[in-house]
């Protein structure tokens, strides 16, 4: 409103001026200058015109809808909760601080518990002063606006190659590339805490010093135990300097998401200890099925191809048929079939039983183009991505104030 009232006042002043004292002058010396300059100034009302903010208000304001407001999403502590990574890394930002915050009322609470009274802590919301200006500033359509974002963000996309197109591998790699980095934030937070001595690596004691001697020579295998955390300590100390440093600390908090071939055989041992009723390090067809078949299976997808008549079914029929998939699936992954699965036969089915942030990062990426990519020529330009704006900040969005709108990821 005022840069319409500012242009109006403007042109306002230009006629007058113009006509006062310009247009007499000119018609005394030549009729040809006066035409020039008429149509000079009818350029510079078209460039004023088509300049104006109102031009720009129908895209800038396409992000809002009735009820629908920007908000940090409130933080979990359970590892086994995930979380997608938001796509702009300011909103990413603004979610590790309130993470942070949840982090250090539960650290707090963990570390006191054994108190008898324990002063009650506030919750992360509370303690973060700045949040109220935080969703009003996510909210403001002058200090963050999506279209602004957006037409921001997309060259940071487009760029392998650069050509005008985002890929689903650029999309890909564009998450990974966020996701990595909340990874190393949550990793460098428990380096503090552990790095007692403050020397950039974190021995074995520093990590777990309520550990006793007893438990240390006792050196249990079981989950949780000395040694089952010894394993994959040394598992992930490569340099074998009897402590972790900051990437070694990262690989072994998040071991699904490491570029060791060690850390991901570790992981892929584990995953067969933990299934493996006879104990003997490998998985036979009844330990497969009864403890692996369900995990990996795509149910949504084989229910799509039978269509509606697969819920009719008798349920011996149904266990019937699964059971002649779980043997198909697993003579696929007994490439050497021995009639048992090693960890090496389990690479291609680590994404389903232990996912990795690469393979949400994968998820997110293609249900962006799916949503977004209008001529369906598997890339997005920046116009789609401006028609779509709200499937690009959907975690960010409050779901409880509009209950149709529809995100897979939350």
């Amino acid at each position: 409103m005022k840069a319409k009232i500012r242009f109006r006042v403007l042109g306002m002043f230009y006629f007058i001026f113009a006509s006062r004292y310009f247009f007499p002058q000119v018609l005394r010396h030549n009729l040809t200058t006066l035409v020039y300059m008429l149509v000079v100034a009818a350029f510079l009302a078209l460039v004023l015109f088509s300049n104006h903010p109102s031009h720009h208000t129908a895209r800038k304001n396409r992000r809002f809808m009735p009820g629908r407001r920007i908000k940090v999403r409130v933080a979990s502590v359970d590892p086994k909760q995930h979380e997608p990574i938001a796509f702009d890394p300011i909103i990413a930002e603004y979610e590790r601080r309130r993470d942070d915050r949840a982090w250090e009322k539960h650290y707090f609470e963990q570390q006191y518990r054994k108190w008898a009274e324990m002063e009650a802590q506030p919750e992360p919301w509370d303690t973060d002063f700045n949040y109220d200006e935080t969703e009003y500033f996510l909210n403001d359509e002058e200090q963050f606006n999506i279209t602004d974002r957006l037409i921001v963000l997309f060259p940071l996309l487009d760029i392998n190659p650069t050509d005008g197109f985002v890929s689903l591998s650029e999309l890909e790699a564009w998450h990974w590339l966020q996701a990595q980095k909340s990874l190393q934030h949550r990793t460098d937070r428990e380096m503090d805490v552990h790095d007692k001595n403050n020397d950039g690596r974190i021995t074995f004691k520093e990590y777990l010093p309520h550990l006793t001697e007893e438990e240390l020579e006792k050196n249990s295998m079981d989950t949780g135990g000395a040694g089952w955390y010894r394993k994959q300590f040394d598992v992930n100390d490569e340099d074998k300097d009897a402590g972790l440093n900051r990437t070694e600390f990262n690989n072994f908090l998040h071991p699904e998401d490491s570029e060791n071939p060690e850390t991901q055989k570790w992981l892929r041992e584990e995953q067969i200890r933990l299934r493996d009723i006879k104990n003997d390090g490998k998985l036979d067809w009844d330990e497969f099925h009864n403890n692996v078949f369900d995990q990996i299976r795509d149910t949504e997808a084989e229910e799509h191809v039978r269509g509606h008549d697969y819920l009719q079914q008798p349920s011996q029929d149904i266990q019937s048929q699964k059971i002649v998939e779980s043997k198909a699936k697993f003579a696929e992954l007994d490439k050497n079939n021995d009639g048992f699965l090693t960890e090496d036969e389990m690479v291609p089915i680590m994404v389903r039983l232990y996912p990795s942030e690469g393979s949400y990062a994968r998820q997110q990426a293609e249900h962006l183009l799916n949503e977004a990519d209008e001529d369906k020529d598997k890339r997005l330009t920046l116009n789609e991505m401006l028609n779509h704006p709200y499937v690009f900040y959907s975690t960010a969005y409050d779901n409880e104030e509009y209950e149709d709108f529809h995100d897979e990821f939350r």
